[in-house]
């Protein structure tokens, strides 16, 4: 930066300052408000795990190009050797939903009134867990080739 540009950024900070001290005092932030610190804690979540950080320190791809036709993209990859940009926004994305509707059924459906709405409600987002999980544990069972099964002890059968 340039001289010239080093005074006129510090002249407008100076000139700013005692607002942002008002706006700090009175706490009428966007850093006082609720919905900033819930919004930055859904994208730490969807970023812790969609895999993100993998994919930035490996520098994977978001997609790449089928093999056999070049027209096509592949968005997941078969196989627990490489994992694509896609691949772990859409698991991240999953657990997100998961996460929120589960945050959803423990706060705020318990102030619905309505006892049938209620039902109706819990019924709904149950069944969409219920998707969102068997997707996420598809999508892993594709990949890894394991399967995953329930234990029943010989007792109960």
């Amino acid at each position: 930066m340039s001289k010239k540009q080093i005074i006129f950024v510090s002249a407008v900070a100076l000139i700013w300052s005692p607002f942002l001290v008002k706006k700090l005092i009175s706490g009428n932030t966007i850093l006082h408000e609720k919905i900033t610190w819930m919004g930055a804690a859904i994208f730490v979540y969807f970023f812790s795990v969609s895999g993100m950080m993998f994919n930035i320190i490996r520098k994977m791809p978001l997609f790449l190009r089928d093999k056999r036709d070049p027209s096509k993209m592949l968005f997941f990859y078969h196989g627990s050797g490489i994992q694509l940009g896609v691949e772990g926004f859409s698991v991240g994305f999953l657990y997100t939903i998961v996460g929120l509707l589960l945050a959803f059924l423990t706060h705020g459906l318990v102030k619905v009134r309505n006892r049938s709405l209620q039902r109706w409600l819990m019924m709904s987002i149950l069944f969409v867990l219920f998707w969102a999980v068997q997707k996420v544990v598809l999508l892993g069972n594709w990949k890894s080739g394991y399967r995953i099964h329930g234990y029943w002890p010989s007792s109960w059968r």
